[in-house]
């Protein structure tokens, strides 16, 4: 008789040995890792029934209270923050900035209203889906344009967006609770601004609050770890030292109800890009790099393994339908909403048509969203909101099926729609 702990941890090996797997059967299918991972959680998840989807399930949203999926995409966003671009960033700040508040509002808006149109749902609660799937997801972009020849500026602009649209989404999904259950718990920091300020000024206070905080934190953090190890020389351990620092950054804004992405990422930049690059921090980069691919492998196939085979019967063609109208409706609504201001030639902020088709074809929902999806439900159990009962469960079916088919069909499709849209890069710009 195996234990409960034991097929835990039969489940855990079981994920690992699977992921692997998903490198040579990528390499000899010729596509990306990402839907070969998701396939095979799949697989062995639903179909075989050797994973455990409510394994899979907790393993993802719920391990160590906060879930493998978090922890793993903190892992993925302070790794790859090391190779963040400044000058990218610098010259399309307005871009990114444009696209991670009106082309999120857009898509929450726009999303939101397709739900309550298919599920004859109240506005509120379309909103609230909206808002859970409007974040895109740098777990799956930062990996795909690794393996495709796009401009700098393309990628950098893409990526960047991805980076810094959760703590929106997040107000969001706050402004959805607010209408619907006023007297959650979930949402008593961002009540109580919104009632001293006015829901409009609490709402960007608020905002800036999510933003600049941790970013000012994230930054002083990373300066204040290169400085100490020019004095104490940390040698090796200084793989341990940043991780330990990254997770308690993790911790404590989570603890305190701030996102802390955005100061993971801080820490990740200016570590990357002002550290002394001697041996000891490549060995850091390294094992960064390598603990940032078994997080995304982890993630992926526990995605595909959380489903059961009655949820595919009863949301599969409704999640699929689901999922092509955020892609090619939402998402381009969203995108040519927030960037059709924008000049078209001959200035630094210009961005030609073909670019903006791109960019509206590109934008993968993730982690964030499936993990953000089971709070409509978890607050309808603890204020026993009848509207959050009713819908919480399909809002979490549907956005994990939204997930899904957006990483499957874009990872397929985005490097042939690069050929086609885009011009390669030129000097390695």
């Amino acid at each position: 008789m195996i234990s409960a702990f034991e097929a835990q941890y039969y489940q855990i090996s079981l994920i690992l040995i699977l992921a692997a797997f998903a490198i040579p059967i990528s390499r000899k299918a010729a596509i990306a890792d990402i839907p070969i991972l998701i396939i095979l959680g799949i697989i062995f998840g639903p179909v075989l029934e050797i994973i455990n989807h409510t394994f899979a399930s907790n393993f993802l949203t719920q391990f160590g209270e906060i879930g493998i999926g978090l922890l793993g995409i903190m892992i993925i966003l302070y790794y790859e923050s090391h190779h963040m671009n400044f000058r990218v960033i610098r010259r399309h700040f307005f871009k990114i900035a444009s696209l991670d508040t009106i082309g999120v509002i857009i898509t929450a808006l726009v999303a939101g209203s397709i739900f309550s149109l298919i599920f004859r749902a109240p506005f509120s609660i379309g909103f609230l889906f909206g808002a859970i799937i409007s974040p895109t997801d740098p777990a799956t972009l930062i990996p795909l344009f690794k393996r495709i020849n796009i401009k700098d500026d393309v990628s950098g602009t893409l990526v960047g967006e991805s980076l810094f649209n959760d703590p929106i989404g997040i107000i969001l999904v706050s402004v959805a609770i607010l209408l619907i259950a006023p007297n959650s718990t979930y949402i008593s920091s961002f009540s109580g601004i919104v009632t001293r300020l006015g829901f409009a000024f609490g709402s960007v206070v608020y905002f800036i609050i999510q933003i600049a905080i941790p970013s000012l934190i994230g930054i002083f953090v990373g300066f204040t770890v290169i400085i100490l190890n020019r004095f104490l020389n940390f040698e090796n351990l200084i793989v341990g030292l940043l991780l330990g620092i990254v997770i308690l950054e993790f911790t404590i804004m989570e603890a305190v109800g701030i996102t802390p992405f955005p100061a993971i990422i801080a820490t990740g930049a200016i570590v990357g890009n002002f550290s002394d690059k001697s041996i000891f921090w490549s060995r850091e980069e390294s094992f960064q790099e390598n603990l940032s691919f078994l997080a995304q492998a982890v993630i992926f196939l526990s995605l595909g393994s959380m489903l059961t085979r009655l949820e595919i019967e009863q949301y599969a063609l409704i999640g699929i339908a689901m999922s092509l109208l955020v892609i090619f409706v939402a998402r381009p609504l969203a995108v040519f909403g927030s960037l059709s201001f924008f000049p078209k030639k001959r200035s630094r902020s210009a961005v030609d048509r073909r670019t903006m088709g791109f960019y509206s074809l590109v934008g993968p929902r993730g982690v964030v969203s499936v993990v953000m999806s089971t709070v409509p439900y978890t607050i309808g159990v603890t204020t026993g909101n009848p509207l959050l009962l009713h819908y919480g469960t399909i809002i979490a079916v549907v956005v994990s099926f939204v997930v899904l088919f957006s990483i499957i069909i874009q990872t397929v499709y985005i490097p042939i729609v690069a050929k086609k849209l885009l011009k390669p890069p030129q000097n390695g710009s």
